[in-house]
Parts: C-alpha cells; structure tokens; sequence
C-alpha cells in the first residue's frame, strides 16, 4: 500500500540513521520524489525472505513495526524503527548481500534507491551518519571473528569488545558492558562452563570486573578498566603465532 509521506518522515525521523534530521527536513525532500513508498506487511517465518541475497538492489527497507534478522552470524534483532540497506547504498551495490526475515509480525516500507539518494543529495548529514554506522557494524564483525578461535579468555575478549565496538566505545577506560552470559556462549561458540572460565581468567588478571562493585560473581554486568588492555587480550592467540613470509628472501638479498 502507498504511504502518506507526512506521517512516514515524522517515523523515519526516528531511526539513528536519520537522529539529526528534523521531520520536516526530511518530509520536504520526500515529497519531491517521483517514486512511491510502499508498505508490506510481514509475517514472522525464517523460510519467507523479504530480502535474498545475491537479488537485485532497487530499494532499501525500513522496519516501521516489528523485527527482522540477517540470516548471518552474528545473529542481530533488528527492531524498528531501523534502515536496511544502508551498507548496499553506500557501496553502490547492484545485489544485497544478506538474507533478512521477519520473526515477528512486521510492517516494513520499501524505499526506492532514487528517493535515498535524494535524500542524502539534499541532506548530507545522512550519508555521513550511515557511514559511521556501518563501520561501527564491520567492526562488530570483525571482533566477532577473533571472538570464534583462541583461547577461552581471548574469546571472551573479543566479545565484549565487539559489543563496545557497536556504541563506538571501544577506547578508553572504564567502560560498562551489561551483557548476559548466553550472548557470550553464542558470540565465542562456546559452552557456558569455557564462558565462566574466560571471564574468571581476565578477571583474575585485572583485565575485567564483574558487576558494577567488582564482584566475583557474573550478574549480568562486566566492567573494563582499560579498552586497550582487553583488546591486548583478544589479540593473544594471533600474535603468539608466528607469521612467516609469503616472498621468500634469497640469501643473496
């Protein structure tokens, strides 16, 4: 169904893509579009994709009601309000490159390429904003990468830090992580008892505090007095190893 452009510019307005936009900045610019939004309303089902990958990229998706997940590790909720397709806009992309699905009873709109271009042509602050968002998300990703091999305290690093790297809080000290024990067992793909050893691990070397007192229990809650010293910890296993050359150097040279 077609949207009302007022009533969508004061809803879109609130997704952190858009956090610095005024509504009727954003309505202005919408109404100039030839293309029509259009709305759709998504069951939850994990084998119904709104979005395949590999298919063609003509419109972004913004979740208004509702939730949808990338069908990818790590796994996310992405709640509404939140814009899809903001890492295909940037790259210029002709193809998604993930599957998403509903897994609640959703109502999404379809925002054609042209009309976020515009968009983004009138209002520069949205582009920069989406960039600083998508790199804070490749940054996710690449914590969640060291958080899958190592030991069970670097993994356990590299989590919490990814969950830093999410809020662009991943400098620094005295940083507060509130995080439950299963996301860590699903970030670092690993039993809940190599969990509780990680965390016992870095806290017994200072790297961490459990809870917002420094107790010895996990309550939910991980302290980090300094970003960098935990970091130094997920980095353990790779720079313990040792990186040989891909040119070998004759003797001569």
């Amino acid at each position: 169904m077609p949207v009302e452009i007022a009533g969508f510019a004061q809803v879109l307005a609130r997704c952190v893509d858009f956090d610095t936009v005024e509504p009727p900045e954003l309505e202005v610019v919408l109404a100039e579009a030839n293309e029509v939004l259009e709305m759709e309303f998504a069951e939850p089902s994990v084998n119904s994709t709104l979005i395949r990958s590999g298919s063609q990229f003509t419109h972004l998706l913004f979740v208004q009601h509702g939730t949808v997940v990338p069908l990818q590790y790590p796994y996310s909720e992405l709640e509404a309000p939140f814009l899809i397709g903001d890492h295909e806009f940037l790259m210029e992309a002709e193809r998604w490159v993930a599957s998403y699905s509903a897994i609640t009873e959703s109502f999404v709109v379809w925002i054609p390429v042209s009309i976020m271009q515009l968009v983004v042509e009138h209002i520069p602050t949205v582009r920069s904003r989406m960039h600083q968002l998508v790199m804070r998300r490749l940054a996710r990703f690449y914590w969640t990468s060291l958080a899958t091999s190592g030991t069970a305290s670097s993994r356990v690093a590299a989590a919490l830090v990814s969950r830093l790297a999410l809020s662009s809080t991943d400098s620094g000290q005295e940083r507060e992580i509130p995080i439950r024990q299963k996301d860590l067992t699903r970030l670092t793909a690993m039993s809940r008892s190599a969990v509780a050893d990680g965390l016992t691990a870095l806290a017994n070397e200072r790297v961490i505090r459990l809870g917002t007192s420094g107790t010895s229990r996990f309550a939910g809650i991980v302290m980090i007095p300094d970003v960098d010293l935990l970091k130094d910890h997920a980095f353990e296993v790779v720079k313990g190893k040792e990186i040989r050359s891909l040119l070998s150097q004759s003797d001569e040279e």
